[in-house]
């Protein structure tokens, strides 16, 4: 009889050891009713062991098997594929956003408004050619056009800046979040016994790995020990298990000196994955950098030099008030040359403007294919201009006008960039001839005082100077000026309008999994109120088994 008392003593304990844990599980749970990325714990009970007797067998009570978290890993994976895509839209809508503010025409430097102003005076010019205060007039409306090209070109290159600042700054944070999930797994893997989850430390693992997939792309590896694995989608890996890979960054000497993200490997190697980057703000951060910011400033700058390039030619035909001839009206851009740092050859390359007036305003690259020859590519449309020969130390002529000399010795496959209309719109200027002498505005054709020539001036605002990409020296374009510069705007809001579109899309289905996961894994504070009751009723019950034992006991030794 003894035995049997005890045996339900025993059952009354565990059971009450078990709905006391329960409790405390429970009361884990409504602390973190608010905590994000906490995952609902729930407890799972298991009978014990039934003991034998004359009958057949008898249970000896419960035991906790675990406290397992509500956790769908599908559902986990699709909330880290569309992350990538909100932080990717997320910079992209950032930065058409400042982009559009910047070409805004109630900003005060609108460009349609400085051309139409600075064609308006020569207007005027045209009526009074030898008249101080209609040259006065032209000469400050086009300081104010060459200031609001310079203010667009220069506010165009310091966002690519910002951009590069933020690469870093990203780089870092990326750092920061793949150290700790590795040290994170390392204590994962350290805690977790045979048939128990440290739940607590999934849940950081998880919602740091969520806050990395914001950042770039990942492709997620569950191993057999309760650790994780993290690589980009080329398989350049980021964490493998408790070890983390360093991402940094290093200058692009091809690329304006911005940088490249490089990512340590094993034995002291590394990965440039700049062109890897599929997705998350990194992908935003380098798109908008290199391409988008970079598409917008090469048509503005072909469009200064265009301007210039179109108005000196007609200019330089007339005459001013001083009888001179010949003259700039704005400054002739000069030449800028690159040399590929990844060039295995000595050869140097110079290259001046030759010839103004007929000099393309595209961008080109010189491909060394042997040892006096090479291909010419265009880099704006994209087209290949043919092959050429050149001596060694000798000056040839190139893509009307730019007078190019190679030195030195130059290896196949040696790469060589110019262009006369890089960084244009940042050093548009008027020429410091007209500066310093309004007389010398070639307002006269025949004579210094018949308005000709300004008229014909006047004529290059209706002029068909471009196409959709670049400058059409013949006038057989389809846009004017301004036409050009208005699809340059126009683009922007049409790509503004889309990629915020694609923000408000994604940050629906984000919020829809996010949902879903708070309906399967978040605290709802009314069930946890009926597990508490219902724990506690089954605490109570097994306290009053015991006293039930008490009273058992009592009566034997009052027996005895």
């Amino acid at each position: 009889m003894s035995t049997n008392v005890f045996g339900i003593l025993n059952t009354a304990k565990v059971g009450l050891l078990a709905q006391q844990l329960a409790i405390e599980v429970t009361g884990q749970n409504i602390a973190n009713v608010q905590t994000e990325g906490y995952s609902r714990q729930e407890i799972n009970f298991e009978a014990l062991n039934p003991r034998s007797f004359n009958l057949g067998q008898l249970g000896t009570g419960v035991r906790v098997v675990g406290v397992e978290r509500s956790h769908d890993k599908f559902l986990f994976s699709q909330i880290l594929s569309e992350g990538d895509n909100l932080g990717q839209y997320g910079v992209r809508k950032d930065v058409f956003d400042q982009l559009e503010i910047l070409f805004s025409e109630s900003n005060g430097q609108s460009l349609n408004q400085g051309l139409g102003n600075f064609f308006s005076s020569l207007q005027d010019l045209s009526s009074n050619p030898v008249g101080l205060p209609e040259r006065s007039s032209v000469l400050a409306e086009a300081q104010n056009l060459a200031a609001t090209f310079n203010s667009l070109g220069e506010s165009l290159f310091q966002i690519r800046r910002n951009l590069d600042a933020t690469i870093q700054v990203e780089a870092e944070r990326i750092n920061s979040l793949t150290s700790e999930i590795a040290e994170l797994n390392k204590a994962i893997h350290a805690n977790e016994p045979v048939a128990f989850s440290a739940n607590d430390l999934r849940d950081r693992r998880d919602q740091r790995v969520k806050e990395l997939s914001e950042l770039i792309d990942l492709n997620y590896v569950d191993e057999m020990d309760g650790q994780i694995s993290l690589t980009l989608n080329n398989g350049t890996p980021l964490v493998l298990q408790s070890t983390a890979f360093a991402m940094s960054t290093q200058l692009n000497g091809n690329n304006k000196g911005f940088q490249d993200i490089v990512v340590a490997g094993l034995n002291g190697t590394s990965t440039n994955v700049t062109s890897s980057v599929t997705g998350g703000s990194l992908k935003g951060l380098i798109d908008m950098r290199d391409i988008e910011v970079t598409d917008i400033k090469d048509k503005l700058d072909r469009l200064a030099a265009g301007i210039i390039q179109e108005f000196n030619n007609i200019h330089q035909e007339g005459f001013g008030i001083d009888g001179t001839t010949g003259n700039n009206f704005f400054a002739p851009p000069s030449v800028t040359t690159e040399i590929n740092t990844n060039n295995t050859g000595s050869a140097t390359l110079t290259a001046t403007n030759g010839n103004p007036s007929d000099i393309s305003i595209d961008k080109f690259e010189i491909t060394v294919t042997g040892s006096n020859t090479f291909s010419l590519n265009n880099l704006t449309t994209g087209l290949n201009e043919g092959t050429f020969s050149f001596t060694p130390g000798s000056t040839f002529n190139l893509a009307g006008g730019f007078a190019v000399t190679i030195s030195g010795g130059a290896a196949v496959g040696d790469r060589f960039k110019l262009s006369v209309s890089e960084d244009a719109a940042q050093t548009f200027s008027v020429s410091s001839d007209i500066t310093s002498n309004s007389n010398k505005i070639a307002a006269g054709q025949n004579s210094s005082s018949d308005g000709a020539n300004a008229l014909k001036l006047i004529g290059l605002q209706s002029r068909l100077s471009f196409n959709s990409v670049t400058h059409v020296s013949d006038g057989s374009g389809a846009f004017t000026f301004d036409e050009f510069y208005s699809s340059i705007v126009s683009n922007l809001g049409i790509q503004a309008f889309s990629t915020q579109a694609n923000f408000s899309q994604q940050e629906g289905i984000l919020l829809q999994l996010n949902t879903r996961r708070e309906s399967i894994s978040g605290v709802s504070i009314d069930e946890e109120f009926i597990n508490m009751v219902k724990f506690q009723q089954a605490y109570n019950a097994s306290a009053r088994l015991i006293g039930i034992v008490d009273e058992l006991l009592d009566t034997v030794i009052s027996q005895v």
